[in-house]
């Protein structure tokens, strides 16, 4: 009987929203040292570290909240499930993978699938690869409307959006004026702590 002690790491960024992948051995995992895969934007990653001798921490931020979550996982349940899943609390959404490398590959795409589903679901199919990205940004824009902190600079509040596959258009009713959002923007981490947005204030 041969044991496969290599295992693989899938998660998405929360800056640019980026699939990471990463391998591993359960080896790297004795002690106290743990690993970390980075993604390539050098944004954001993904760590599991020792929790005592038999259990380890998984911690990751998340690209649909924007809040670092942190998961238990058992060194027995790593070393016999083909695939853990870790998702958000929020959304129920798989953030990371890990397992043994088809499986974990197979539980991306089918989370993949799903996310597709939701964008469609919201009318934002053609943002491609950029759709959660936009769809935590109208939630932020929304949040900001909400709460009267998204304006023109003229004073109106009557606001359209529009999004495109890698910007959003903010169009003032009354007076016309716009302001362009592009995707490099949203992908800032400050894009998602904005207290306001007055349309055409430079």
């Amino acid at each position: 009987m041969v044991i496969d002690f290599d295992r693989t790491i899938a998660y998405r960024c929360a800056a640019c929203g980026e699939i990471t992948y990463g391998d591993f051995s359960l080896f790297e995992l004795s002690g106290k040292k743990g690993i970390s895969v980075h993604c390539a934007c050098g944004e954001s990653n993904i760590s599991i570290t020792a929790d005592g001798r038999t259990s380890f921490n998984v911690e990751l931020d998340c690209v649909i909240c924007d809040s670092p979550h942190k998961y238990s996982l058992k060194f027995d349940t790593l070393a016999k499930r083909d695939c853990n899943d870790f998702q958000c609390p929020e959304v129920g959404v798989g953030l990371a993978f890990i397992g043994k490398n088809k499986s974990v590959n197979m539980a991306m795409e089918e989370s993949e699938a799903m996310v597709g589903d939701v964008l469609m679901a919201c009318g934002l199919e053609h943002t491609g690869k950029n759709g959660i990205l936009m769809l935590k940004a109208l939630d932020k824009i929304q949040d900001l409307s909400e709460n009267d902190n998204l304006k023109c600079h003229c004073g109106s509040r009557v606001i359209d959006i529009e999004v495109r596959e890698n910007e959003i258009v903010l169009k003032c009713c009354v007076c016309g004026t716009k302001s362009v959002i592009d995707i490099s923007e949203i992908k800032k981490n400050g894009f998602s702590r904005l207290s306001k947005i007055i349309i055409g204030q430079k």
